[in-house]
């Protein structure tokens, strides 16, 4: 083979000749990327090692700058900066920087590759909807599996082992009709009335997290579907009532967690109001004393929530209100929530003054939390 000779002109030259790459990806995608990929190497994922992310990862950061040219930057900034915490005037001038771990959560639920599982409680009788990550390219069949296979593991295994065998999958159409299979032989059938009740309200809410609005429901290959503590029945419609969002502290899964009660506000504004007094045992408001929510204006499917602070909440309670906030407007069709507020840069991982993508389900934290 002829042997060329090469020189750095030459080579500048034929680099010049190249097609310039523009990358049409926002801030907010390539971030979500990045963090998912992230929290992929610490989950050690059998079909990827740690190792080969952290140099995929190590040679987008290199390569970006030379091949890629960025699309223009717009005033939304939120990711392409460390995160910071809630903060109020007069508090230290070094603000807490977010972790992948701590970020990724969110990052992956706004972007949508995710599956909201709910758990049944048997601790608080309750069910609690987790958002799930998923990797990857999934049928319809094939999400509820995988999901589970993230919730294999303490404190979620027994919780999430009520749902072993079940199938859900949408129904061809707009994927409101649902269709939910349950095995013959699985163990709800020989369980008890509150383990009975908690199984049904684990696939209906799986179900309606998921956009569903109908439920067919199988035993094996038979229609139909026999739990006698709790009814007898084939299809069954999903109530298309509103929700507001709680939080409960004794949860089984050792953490705070988010919960939806069904709600009587006739706006998003009228919820917001009513999310700071809980008359549910067990159940907290979510708007700590020393809130209060001031002006709502809701412009199509975008809410500005102005919060004003007598007292600062901690960064979790900041946290957990600004994500219930987020949930609840999205049972009332919102697609998005800027929060503003005097005084702070950020409520938790939300940054103030900029939109915020409601996410795919409450919860997606207690999978990178540490154990109790």
């Amino acid at each position: 083979m002829k042997k060329l000779n090469w020189n750095e002109r030459c080579i500048e030259h034929d680099l010049e000749q190249l097609p310039v790459i523009k990358d049409r990806r926002t801030k907010e995608e390539v971030y979500a990327q990045l963090a998912r990929a992230q929290r992929l190497a610490r989950w050690k994922r059998r079909w990827l090692s740690a190792a080969v992310s952290a140099a995929v990862l190590a040679a987008a950061v290199y390569a970006g700058p030379h091949l890629i040219v960025p699309k223009r930057a717009d005033k939304n900034e939120a990711f392409s900066s460390p995160v910071q915490t809630l903060q109020a005037d007069g508090a230290s001038s070094h603000p807490e920087v977010m972790t992948a771990a701590e970020v990724a959560p969110m990052a992956v639920t706004e972007s949508g590759n995710a599956m909201v599982v709910a758990l049944p409680d048997e601790h608080i009788g309750q069910v609690v909807p987790v958002a799930v990550p998923l990797f990857g390219r999934l049928a319809p069949e094939e999400r509820l599996t995988a999901a589970l296979r993230e919730l294999d593991r303490p404190p979620f295994k027994e919780a999430a082992a009520w749902l072993d065998g079940v199938k859900m999958t949408p129904a061809a159409g707009d994927g409101r009709v649902w269709v939910v299979r349950v095995p013959a032989g699985h163990r709800v059938f020989a369980a008890s009335h509150e383990e009975q009740r908690l199984f049904f309200e684990a696939v209906v809410e799986t179900v309606r997290q998921m956009g569903g609005r109908s439920i067919r429901f199988f035993t094996g290959e038979e229609e139909g579907l026999h739990l006698p503590s709790v009814g007898r029945f084939k299809t069954i419609k999903i109530s298309g009532q509103k929700r507001m969002y709680y939080k409960n502290r004794s949860s089984l899964f050792s953490h705070a967690v988010l919960i939806p009660m069904p709600s009587s506000a006739r706006s998003f504004s009228e919820a917001l109001r009513q999310m700071k007094k809980s008359a549910i045992r067990g159940l907290e408001p979510v708007i700590p004393s020393g809130v209060e929510v001031g002006l709502v204006d809701v412009d199509g499917r975008h809410a500005t929530v102005r919060i004003h602070f007598s007292t600062s909440p901690s960064a979790d309670e900041a946290a957990s209100m600004a994500e219930a906030v987020l949930l609840t407007a999205k049972e009332f069709g919102l697609l998005d929530v800027t929060f503003e507020a005097s005084g702070l840069s950020a409520l938790g991982p939300y940054p103030l003054g900029e939109r915020i993508n409601v996410p795919t389900g409450p919860n997606a934290a207690l999978l990178t939390a540490d154990g109790p």
